[in-house]
C-alpha cells in the first residue's frame, strides 16, 4: 500500500475535525522545535493510523530488523546493561526499560526545570526531561539497543479553546515489537494486556478502549506516581488522531539534534501558530463539533 497520501500534517483523513486537529497540532509542535530537528521531522514522517492504513502499518511499514552497531552509543548501552541485567524474556526487558524511562524526570532534575526542548537521547536523559515525546525517543532507542524493535506513536487531541492553557496537543508514546506483535508502551508507566494475556497494541486499544480500565494490579504497579488511566482513555476517544513514525537507531547520523531554550515565548509561539490556522481555516469545524468536547488533557 502506498502510504504517502496519509503522511504529514495534511494527511488524508475523512473526518474534518481529525484533519483540522492534525494540521493545527503539527503546526504547534513544528513551531516549538527548530526546523529540521528530530522532533520536527517526526511530523513530516508521521503516518496517520486509520482503518485504511492499519493493515499496512501493522505489516510492512516498520522493519522488524533494526540493527544497532555496538559501541556507537556507549552511555545508552551502559544503561541497557544495568537496567536489563538478570532478565531473560523480552517482556521482562521491555518492562524494566519502561520503568527506567518513567523515572527520567526524577533523576537529578536541573534547577528551574527542563532547560531546553530537543537534544539527543543522551541529552534528554541528562536534562531529566519530562517531555513525553522526548522520553519516548529514549525508550525506543534503548529498546533497539536491547534487541527489541520499536517505533514512535503520537496521540493528537483537539484544542477546543486556545485561551485555556490547560489544553495541549496530546501525548507521545511507543510501540515495541514483543512476542510476535506490536505492544503499546507509555513512559508514564503504562502498558496493557488483553484477556488472553497478550500485550495490546495501539490498534487493539482503538478497537477496544475498555481494555484500558480492565487491568490487573500487577500491570498497574508500573504506573508513575500520581498517574491514573483517565488521560489514556481520553487519548482513545473518537476525536483523537493517532500517528506512527519509524525512528531507528541506525539513522541517528541523519537527524539534527539541535535544541531551543524552553521559554514561555517559545510555548506561546507554538500556540499562536495553531490559533492562526484555526482562525483562518477551521473555526467552523470546531464550532460544529462543540458538543463532542472532552475535558482538558495533560501530557
Amino acid at each position: 500500500m502506498d502510504l504517502t497520501p496519509y503522511m504529514g500534517a495534511s494527511a488524508r483523513l475523512r473526518d474534518p475535525l481529525l484533519a483540522a486537529t492534525l494540521k493545527e497540532n503539527s503546526a504547534i509542535s513544528m513551531t516549538i522545535y527548530p526546523r529540521g530537528t528530530v522532533d520536527y521531522q517526526f511530523f513530516l514522517d508521521a503516518v496517520v493510523l486509520t482503518p485504511e492504513t492499519a493493515g499496512a502499518l501493522y505489516a510492512q511499514f516498520t522493519p522488524l530488523v533494526q540493527p544497532y552497531a555496538p559501541g556507537t552509543r556507549p552511555f545508552l548501552e551502559a544503561i541497557v546493561r544495568e537496567v536489563t541485567a538478570g532478565y531473560a524474556s523480552q517482556r521482562e526487558l521491555a518492562l524494566a526499560l519502561l520503568d527506567w524511562c518513567r523515572d527520567i524526570p526524577f533523576r537529578s532534575p536541573p534547577p528551574g526545570g527542563t532547560p531546553f526542548h530537543g537534544g539527543t537521547e543522551e541529552e534528554v536523559i541528562r536534562k531529566s526531561s519530562d517531555m513525553c515525546n522526548e522520553k519516548a525517543r529514549v525508550l525506543g532507542i534503548l529498546a533497539q539497543i536491547a534487541g527489541i524493535p520499536s517505533r514512535y506513536v503520537g496521540h493528537m487531541v483537539p484544542i477546543w479553546d486556545y485561551d485555556d492553557e490547560r489544553q495541549n496537543t496530546g501525548h507521545g508514546v511507543n510501540e515495541l515489537y514483543l512476542e510476535g506483535q506490536w505492544a503499546y508502551f507509555d513512559t508514564s508507566g503504562k502498558y496493557y494486556l488483553k484477556p488472553d494475556g497478550r500485550m495490546a497494541s495501539t490498534w487493539d486499544l482503538i478497537e477496544d478502549p475498555s481494555l484500558i480500565d480492565r487491568q490487573s494490579a500487577d500491570v498497574l504497579r508500573h504506573l508513575r506516581k500520581g498517574q491514573d488511566q483517565s488521560n489514556t482513555s481520553r487519548y482513545f476517544s473518537s476525536t483523537t488522531v493517532h500517528i506512527v513514525v519509524n525512528y531507528l537507531a541506525k539513522d541517528h547520523p541523519r537527524y539534527d539534534y539541535g535544541w531551543v531554550w524552553a521559554t514561555e515565548a517559545v510555548w506561546q509561539r507554538g500556540r499562536s501558530a495553531g490559533r492562526a490556522i484555526r482562525e483562518r481555516e477551521h473555526r467552523g469545524v470546531f464550532e460544529a463539533h462543540a458538543p463532542a468536547r472532552a475535558l482538558p488533557v495533560g501530557v
